[in-house]
């Protein structure tokens, strides 16, 4: 055996030196885009990156640069301006072009070479072409964007926008994402451009787009030898959430027991509720400083952000679960509540469905709509429990259903009127088409005067408001009285349902509304009838009996909230 020592040894260090001093990879013959430039001195904040290898594709491709010539910092951010103008690269390289693009006239913006070529060129029929082509056509949203982080949709769906069909072969065979269902998401996923963040395949589609990961990107499109092929592990969320089996009983409301599958997206939806409240909490809970950032012309960023750099406030901090506020309870106890209550009244619903049960249509629907929201993670026996919990309110709302005079009633009561609406303004406000309040006056009667007489033309009407009203849509809708005098207010309530109110005078303007029946308009109605019916599944819910199993005892709601952060990103 000694005799093999030195040899070995030899061999080894003669690999290893190989391995350090061979040039990187050469450009592979494979790609869809010939190499344009060589990458003969690497990036140093690359060298042994897990997105080596993908940067030195995009580069010889002629898609990225680096920040200098020894730095691509792959950290760093992509603002939409360039993800423009890197789409507008590679369309144009994959059409045989060498995907310079002119400079940018004097005056222009640096990046609208790339809007001008891709308004010219991207004429696909697709949802990612229409997003594409949106986003080119307003020139105000772009000088707003430009310089802001692009995130991770947004990508994609530019690159989906300029990408042939045949680019995209599928390698994988993914269905269903936790985070997302967008068709062009899944392509580049099934394709093996996308591998998302975690086992599951999590996208994270909100999150800004870095450099390393764009680069990761372009260089699986460019180079098809390195796309992924892999099969995501299937997101269980109580099992991620809670370490809990989906079917482990948690409580029983009533004669209906919600488990852990159920009990995690409640939880879940309270937890994201109390992120969202504590975030936007600063602008409350600071009036001055918010007074004095939006006096502060200097300062271009969040108020987050503004209110850490001027004052050392930091808001993004994360929640302190366990610790009791004023009023006495913990975020983490106020979560635990609104959970229950939500849950209460999910299964209160199914407590009294006998007395509102679906219909027949409803349940085809329901069987038709079911693969879809499996789609997103939901095993079918949840999916099905809340597709029916959708068409039980529904239902529910339906009994509540008020006839034409009690509805009418009901918004007068509440400070409204429903109808159509035409203002045209006085004194200081007056519009430069009126010489004085006489002339606008005048044109209100004459308003009043043609719609008196053509109540039986719904169309006439809506074109008449819009030729004469200054402010407000021409389709019926909820008008609040409390903009009105005390006088006018009841001249309005007295208004039946078809008349047309004389020209009414207030400070600023003058007015004439078309009173309408409020039971045409299911929204309205069905708005008005869910008030009565929550509150009657509201008082279903206080009254309910919940017991709480032992699993359900031991839920921690901080631990929950920091798997729940980590796994949505």
């Amino acid at each position: 055996m000694m005799k093999h020592t030195r040899p070995l040894a030899l061999l080894l260090t003669l690999i290893l030196a190989l391995s350090l001093t061979a040039p990187a990879a050469a450009y592979s013959s494979g790609c869809l885009i010939p190499q344009k430039k060589t990458y003969s001195t690497a990036f140093a904040d690359t060298k042994g990156a897990w997105c080596e290898a993908a940067v030195k594709t995009v580069y010889e491709a002629g898609l990225m640069d680096g920040k200098s010539a020894s730095a691509f910092d792959p950290s760093g951010s992509l603002t939409y301006a360039q993800i423009l103008v890197i789409t507008a690269r590679l369309h144009e390289l994959l059409h045989g072009g060498d995907g310079v693009l002119p400079a940018a006239a004097a005056g222009q913006a640096w990046y609208q070479p790339a809007v001008d070529y891709l308004t010219a060129q991207v004429t696909q029929d697709t949802e990612a072409a229409y997003y594409l082509q949106s986003m080119l056509e307003d020139g105000d949203y772009l000088a707003f964007m430009a310089a802001e982080p692009c995130d991770r949709y947004d990508f994609v769906w530019c690159l989906a926008a300029v990408l042939p069909e045949s680019a995209l072969t599928p390698i994988n065979a993914i269905t269903q994402l936790p985070d997302t269902g967008d068709t062009d998401i899944l392509r580049f996923y099934n394709a093996g451009i996308l591998t998302g963040s975690d086992q599951y395949g999590t996208f994270s589609g909100f999150d800004f787009l870095n450099r390393g990961q764009a680069a990761a990107m372009l260089a699986r499109i460019v180079d098809p030898a390195q796309r992924v092929k892999f099969t995501p592990e299937v997101l269980v969320m109580s099992q991620a959430i809670l370490g809990l089996a989906p079917e482990t009983p948690m409580l029983t409301v009533g004669d209906f027991t919600v488990n852990a599958e159920l009990y995690t997206y409640a939880l879940t939806s309270s937890i994201g509720s109390m992120e969202m409240e504590h975030y936007f909490s600063c602008y409350d809970e600071y009036p001055d400083y918010f007074e004095a950032y939006l006096a502060d012309e200097a300062f271009d960023g969040l108020f987050a952000e503004y209110l850490l750099e001027k004052y050392g406030i930091d808001v993004e901090a994360p929640i302190d679960w366990n610790t009791a506020d004023k009023g006495g309870m913990s975020p983490a106890q106020k979560v635990r509540e609104d959970t229950l209550t939500s849950l209460k009244q999910f299964a209160e619903l199914f407590n009294h469905q006998a007395a509102y049960p679906l219909t027949a249509a409803q349940r085809a629907e329901l069987q038709e709509t079911l693969p879809y929201w499996q789609e997103y993670g939901y095993s079918a026996a949840l999916a099905e429990q809340e597709l029916t919990s959708l068409y039980l309110v529904e239902n529910l709302t339906a009994k509540h259903a008020m006839s034409a005079s009690d509805l009418n009633r009901y918004l007068t009561e509440q400070g409204y009127v429903y109808g159509q609406y035409v203002v045209l303004y006085r004194g200081d406000y007056r519009s430069y088409e009126y010489s004085d309040d006489a002339a606008a006056k005048a044109a209100a009667e004459k308003a009043r005067q043609q719609i008196s007489a053509h109540l039986d033309d719904a169309e006439y009407i809506e074109y008449l408001i819009w030729k004469y009203s200054e402010d407000y849509s021409s389709s019926p809708d909820l008008i609040p009285l409390e903009g009105f005098s005390e006088a006018n207010q009841a001249a309005l309530k007295n208004l039946r349902v078809g008349q047309v109110s004389q020209v009414l005078t207030e400070e600023d303007r003058y007015a004439v509304v078309l009173k309408l029946d409020p039971s045409d308009n299911t929204y309205v109605s069905e708005l008005a009838a869910s008030i009565p019916a929550m509150a009657q599944l509201t008082e279903w819910a206080e009254s309910s009996k919940v017991t709480t199993a032992a699993a359900y005892d031991a839920v921690d709601v901080a631990s929950a909230a920091a798997a729940y952060d980590a796994l949505m990103g």
